[in-house]
């Protein structure tokens, strides 16, 4: 077990999975809120500030989708994981498009929602001691923040955190393990076309500032971060 005191809040208003999810994260060494619908958890994410949000989808008052809109909505890049028992790709696109970083779906092994909890927080917390300059697209890893000529780009956690690779590996073709190994870590067990879906968030958001497409798609390989020819 770990010694540690991440706070982390539980939403899901099936008594006996938020039983589940608050004993094994207590055993971890995690410090848990729990609540039972949509309205309570954005009170206590406002209150608490927890480290990471679990959110099932199908709750009273507010969903779990819409408590995740609203936090993006005011720039709050919570980390959020949606667990739901909805699992058609239309749905995990949908968590995806709510601002979700990570979908488990209903039935779940709890052995993976331990991982994935232990992977995102690895992610979100690690915060690079470099300044990345692309032309006038500038990183800030300590700050976890990104500007273009000064314009300040809303990004997820794992917006950024691709936006990072990118930018630690400028004009460098990286494939979709390559991607995935780096934003969602060695825990990750989900397929490899949500690179797909976040490199198109991510270039939606640098078109909103940036005059022309820098993430180009490298046809047989991936992606890569370099001007158009």
């Amino acid at each position: 077990m770990e010694s540690h005191q991440t706070q982390i809040l539980i939403a899901d208003d099936e008594a006996n999975i938020l039983m589940l999810l608050n004993m094994e994260l207590e055993a971890e060494g995690y410090s848990v809120l729990a609540c039972d619908d949509g309205s309570k958890a954005l009170a206590q994410i406002r209150e608490s500030r927890p480290a990471l949000a679990l959110l099932d989808w199908n709750m009273p008052m507010i969903t779990g989708l819409d408590v995740c809109r609203r936090l993006r909505e005011t720039g709050n890049q919570l980390p959020v994981i949606m667990i739901t028992a909805r699992d058609e790709m239309d749905d995990r696109i949908a968590a995806l498009e709510a601002g979700a970083d990570d979908f488990i779906a209903k039935p779940f092994n709890i052995r993976e929602v331990l991982a994935r909890v232990k992977a995102l927080l690895r992610r979100s917390s690690t915060a690079s001691a470099d300044h990345l300059n692309f032309g006038d697209l500038q990183l800030n890893g300590p700050e976890r923040c990104c500007t273009y000529a000064g314009t300040p780009l809303n990004l997820t956690v794992r917006e950024f955190d691709l936006l990072e690779c990118f930018m630690r590996n400028p004009r460098q073709a990286l494939s979709r393990p390559q991607l995935i190994q780096h934003v969602w870590g060695e825990d990750y067990f989900g397929d490899d076309n949500v690179v797909d879906v976040y490199v198109r968030y991510l270039r939606k958001k640098l078109e909103d500032v940036v005059p022309e497409r820098i993430i180009q798609t490298i046809r047989g390989i991936g992606f890569a971060l370099r001007l158009e020819a």
